[in-house]
């Protein structure tokens, strides 16, 4: 069942208690439409506290409010979730990482006038920061070699995705090193930019040896799981200490 929380106008509260139905989750999504409308900046509280189950209507329905959300998730600051499970604390240490501008919180069941308190608050004026993104020389004009150090922001990727573009254009076949020296996470902003699909379409059909150099043991276990579904593309990873073998692998050079 899903019930409306009283909250400040701009911030999207729910109780979400014992199974949900279609119909649960298109009242919310007429919500999220509503205050996307009126607002430039959201936060949002989920209460798990009693929820059972969901139908397989209310799973379609999800499924499609969940990527409405994802198109505007730049517009959110604060995700706060009330539960007495351990499952929420997991996701937002996995999210977290990845949506590091987004602030998320747990809270316990008798917490949640705090929890609604605290995702009212007006967000942190973010730092500015140095590009995230740094391209490498390499000997081949077929290999792109780049370094991520710090968080991928929106305002870099323009000309970042304008690279790639170049590149892919120019080559049949092309071979990719990331180097990671520190990874931490995506802007949401990211995820709107103009041709990244198109850039990410025209990758899997061209790139044909990936490797990634230093990436974190949670990212390599996604690469790894990941990496059947791209039978064309090998990636492979590499600790940091061992990029010397990853160029050896894509039949390049770093060059000064």
């Amino acid at each position: 069942m899903y019930q409306h929380v009283t909250a400040p106008d701009h911030v999207i509260a729910m109780h979400l208690s014992d199974k949900l139905t279609g119909d649960d989750i298109k009242k919310y999504k007429g919500i999220l439409d509503e205050k996307l409308l009126n607002h430039g900046q959201l936060s949002m509280v989920v209460d798990f506290t009693g929820l059972s189950d969901m139908n397989a209507e209310a799973c379609v329905e999800g499924t499609k409010a969940d990527l409405e959300l994802l198109r505007h998730i730049n517009r959110f600051t604060r995700f706060a979730f009330v539960s007495d499970k351990e499952w929420p604390q997991a996701l937002i240490g996995f999210m977290s990482a990845l949506l590091p501008t987004i602030e998320m919180r747990v809270f316990l069941p008798d917490e949640s006038d705090e929890a609604i308190q605290w995702a009212s608050e007006l967000p942190k004026v973010p730092k500015s920061e140095a590009p995230a993104f740094r391209f490498l020389p390499t000997s081949r004009d077929d290999v792109l070699a780049f370094e991520i150090n710090g968080v991928i922001s929106g305002k870099e990727m323009p000309e970042v995705i304008k690279k790639f573009e170049i590149f892919l254009e120019q080559h049949q076949k092309v071979r990719l090193l990331n180097r990671i020296k520190h990874f931490g996470g995506i802007d949401p902003a990211v995820f709107m930019q103009s041709g990244l699909l198109s850039i990410k379409l025209a990758a899997i059909q061209k790139v044909e040896r990936y490797a990634i150099v230093g990436a974190p043991g949670w990212m390599c276990k996604v690469i790894k799981t990941v990496s059947p579904a791209f039978a064309d593309m090998d990636m492979r990873t590499f600790p940091e200490d061992r990029e010397s073998e990853a160029w050896a692998w894509l039949g390049a050079e770093l060059t000064q």
